[in-house]
């Protein structure tokens, strides 16, 4: 199968034509016979795609990892006998690339890749899209040939082909005497500012700007102005990267164009606003979170992006050993009690207790979330969100849910002592409750408590673990190299000299960072007999952290040791999350 992959137009010469689609082998008998799974693994996938009717085999295959997306999608094009090629190795004409307008591509997520024999060649995630095809025939003007590549790859390179088009269009488009301000002139209307943001080029350009997000697996979009520029950042693996620099004069417009979308109110720009849209890309709704705030260079913009495929997973995907993931279950079947999870803004607390959410919701209980703001719409599940500009809080929330007859109350923060309180009044009066705190790790949860002023013997009654996590990135596959560490380090992490770690060199695939993908590591404190008695008593941080380990805690920075010793993450990775 590695002879598969295209890496050249003269590849593509030899391969097209050659195979022929193979309609009675199956993508399990492909994988099969390339020996990347087992007849029992095969097995195993069949048997869960039976309790998930309507998911692929290859998305199944990948969840239980045993295989990577590029490998299910060469066994697809394999059966289908379509070449799948790696466009990273390609150098693609200018000539080609004007085959087709540059707005077909950017909106359909395609690429051309050359011209063979009189069709020309173009490179598409999906090749039973014939709608595209066929809008690609009558754009080009020539009989169309598909191969398949990935979609962030061809978004990656539309990036780098194409990155100029959109800005090149709409400055030809706009008006600069409608969007420049400052200079002895007068601040351009609402209206005329409106306007230019309706206009094709701009929506174009903020949409090319979203899109290239999605495909990147980014988790916020950046638009910040400086004096001369706009620089556009995305923040991909909990990472800021830089995208592009626009043209200041788009500025004005493409913010305009963003409370659009986002209903905010286009005449106010020396105040902040926040808004939300959504978007669809591949058939699936994509959330955003928008914040516009005035700087002294302009309006800089934050869209984050909230992604269900992404950011609802279930509870075997966030990185949990099989220990600690059989106890929380165990817990979760309890009806009352109180699951903390804990850590850092941007460590994946949300992420946790949605997966929780979602895990909890097969037993139909009543289910009431009370967030700042609601991340992801849950079916099956009353979600609030509070207001503090009407002083409706956590707290005050807490006391009407009480009222409501739940079974499970999700709180998105315990902030102050009255929550704190009234949550822990929520778990010890029948309700199994869910929330975050700010703390480093799983035993400083429980001094905070009491310093917020739960007392100790109630705190010992309901709390029923925590689980103090980060995020951290992993290695990129394809570019996984030995990682030269320093004795500084070594001696740093206990690490013997011996030992060997891994680190992505950088390439392609992971856009030159080592890094693609993220995972969860933390620390699972489980309240036992032992450690209920110290808390009751008021024992000291360290006693009380001295028992969890005794009784079987792995601290979180074991556990980031643990994936580098498995080459999944480097030791700078670990150093960025150690606690201790």
């Amino acid at each position: 199968m590695k002879n598969y992959v295209v890496r050249s137009i003269d590849d593509l010469k030899l391969l097209l034509g050659r195979y022929r689609n193979l309609p009675d082998v199956y993508l399990g008998e492909m994988l099969l016979y390339s020996k990347l799974i087992t007849a029992e693994q095969l097995a195993d996938a069949l048997q869960r795609q039976k309790n998930k009717p309507g998911k692929h085999l290859g998305q199944i295959l990948i969840e239980m990892g045993l295989v990577t997306p590029e490998q299910v999608n060469i066994a697809l094009a394999q059966k289908l006998g379509i070449p799948y090629v790696r466009i990273q190795d390609f150098t693609l004409s200018a000539d080609v690339l004007s085959k087709v307008p540059p707005d077909v591509v950017t909106q359909h997520n395609v690429l051309p890749m050359g011209e063979l024999n009189g069709k020309l060649v173009v490179a598409v995630e999906n090749p039973f899209n014939y709608a595209v095809i066929e809008a690609l025939r009558f754009n080009s003007k020539l009989p169309v040939e598909v191969v398949m590549a990935p979609a962030q790859e061809i978004t990656v390179a539309l990036g780098r082909y194409y990155s100029k088009f959109e800005e090149t269009e709409a400055l030809e488009d706009l008006d600069i005497d409608v969007v420049t301000e400052g200079n002895g002139k007068e601040p351009a209307s609402a209206h005329l500012i409106e306007a230019q943001a309706q206009k094709k080029p701009i929506v174009r350009l903020l949409n090319a700007i979203m899109l290239q997000a999605v495909s990147r697996g980014a988790s916020d979009i950046n638009i910040r102005p400086e004096k001369d520029r706009v620089n556009v950042f995305y923040r991909v693996d909990g990472k800021m990267q830089f995208t592009r620099t626009l043209s200041k004069s788009l500025l004005p417009a493409l913010v305009s164009r963003v409370k659009i979308i986002g209903q905010m109110d286009i005449a106010e720009r020396r105040f902040p606003q926040d808004g939300h849209a959504r978007i669809n890309r591949g058939g699936r709704n994509i959330d955003l979170r928008i914040s516009i705030i005035p700087t002294v260079t302009g309006e800089s913009v934050v869209i984050r992006i909230l992604d269900k495929s992404v950011g609802l997973k279930p509870m075997e995907e966030l990185g949990f050993n099989e220990r600690d993931l059989g106890i929380l279950r165990q817990l979760m079947t309890r009806p009352q009690g109180m699951i903390l999870v804990t850590g850092p803004t941007g460590s994946g607390k949300s992420t946790t207790l949605y997966a929780l959410l979602n895990e909890l919701k097969r037993a139909n209980p009543h289910i009431l979330t009370v967030e700042d703001p609601v991340e992801y719409d849950m079916d099956g599940v009353e979600q609030v969100q509070i207001a503090l500009a009407k002083n409706y809080t956590f707290a005050e929330a807490l006391r009407h849910f009480l009222r409501h007859d739940p079974d499970v109350i999700m709180v998105g923060e315990i902030r102050d002592e009255e929550t704190a309180r009234i949550a822990n009044k929520a778990a010890l009066t029948g309700h199994l409750v869910l929330s975050t705190l700010h703390t480093n790790d799983a035993v400083s949860t429980v001094t905070r408590l009491v310093d917020m002023g739960v007392e100790p013997y109630l705190l010992s009654t309901t709390l029923m673990c925590v689980l103090a996590q980060r995020l951290i990135r992993l290695n990129c596959t394809r570019c996984r190299v030995e990682d030269q560490v320093s004795p500084v380090f070594r001696d740093m992490l206990r690490l013997g000299n011996d030992e060997k770690f891994q680190r992505g060199e950088g390439c392609y695939a992971c856009n030159y960072t080592g890094y693609k993908g993220r995972t969860t590591v933390c620390e699972f404190l489980y309240i036992t007999p032992r450690i209920t008695e110290r808390i009751n008593r008021g024992a000291s941080y360290q006693e009380i952290l001295d028992a969890a380990v005794k009784e079987g805690m792995v601290r979180l920075t074991d556990n980031a040791i643990a994936l580098a010793r498995a080459g999944k993450t480097s030791i700078e990775e670990v150093l960025a999350v150690k606690i201790d």
